[in-house]
């Protein structure tokens, strides 16, 4: 079986008939679960996709969720911008759709960023993790807008909400310090689009000292530390 025809033209109407990833024309709808793995026909398994993405997502089952994420992401933005059109009396910039790749249109391009904390993951290792990929997204892709999407496994307190760890890392270390290197956060706590541009002066080093006094604040700057940002009451995080 395939997809039926009122399938593929409503994936394809839900995304703008523009690819969920990269946004570019000419797509076609393709399998999140590929049939042969047991994936039905049905909408919530079709992806609207260019060639080159699928090429790059279609085959590899450890994106698959990243790739139903962003496909997610782009259906809700584009009945948003469909909203615009609608009660807009001229159509202007506000409802364009980017679609150059050229680098003078990097700038209105989005790189996406997908990290998985694992069960084990603590937080300095997870914020070690999410800086790492700020940089690599900076140096690869320089100029585009960074969106950060984060799954967390397990990390599940017996009230069912996060541990101090996992709340920690979406509530300050996420939402407090990085989002300054992002444009948008899409985390298991909330999501999020920042106001000020985003900034590319991501630090290179980064430095959790568990216990604030007048001493740890001294040995950070006698290592080269230039900035600090106060995550609580009893951590700050130093960063050159």
């Amino acid at each position: 079986m395939a997809f039926s025809e009122r399938i593929r033209t409503l994936a394809k109407q839900k995304s703008a008939f523009r690819c969920c990833v990269c946004h570019a024309p000419f797509v076609e709808v393709h399998h999140l679960v590929p049939q042969a793995e047991g994936g039905d026909d049905s909408l919530k398994n079709a992806a609207p996709l260019c060639a080159s993405c699928h090429d790059l997502y279609g085959g590899n089952p450890e994106k698959r969720k990243v790739l139903r994420q962003m496909r997610d992401y782009w259906w809700s933005h584009m009945k948003a911008r469909w909203k615009r059109i609608v009660r807009s009396e001229s159509i202007d910039d506000s409802v364009h759709i980017a679609e150059d790749h050229s680098s003078a249109g990097l700038k209105n391009q989005q790189v996406v960023i997908y990290h998985l904390v694992l069960k084990k993951e603590k937080f300095l290792t997870a914020a070690e993790h999410i800086m790492s990929l700020l940089r690599s997204a900076q140096k690869m892709r320089p100029g585009k807008r960074r969106c950060l999407f984060l799954d967390i496994e397990g990390h599940r307190n017996k009230r069912g909400g996060f541990d101090q760890d996992m709340f920690e890392l979406q509530r300050h270390f996420i939402l407090g310090f990085a989002s300054q290197w992002l444009s948008e956060m899409h985390l298991p706590l909330t999501s999020a689009k920042c106001e000020q541009i985003q900034s590319d002066d991501i630090p290179e080093t980064l430095d959790v000292v568990k216990k604030v006094d007048a001493a740890a604040i001294n040995r950070a700057f006698d290592t080269g530390m230039d900035r600090i940002w106060i995550a609580d009451r009893d951590k700050y995080i130093c960063f050159d």
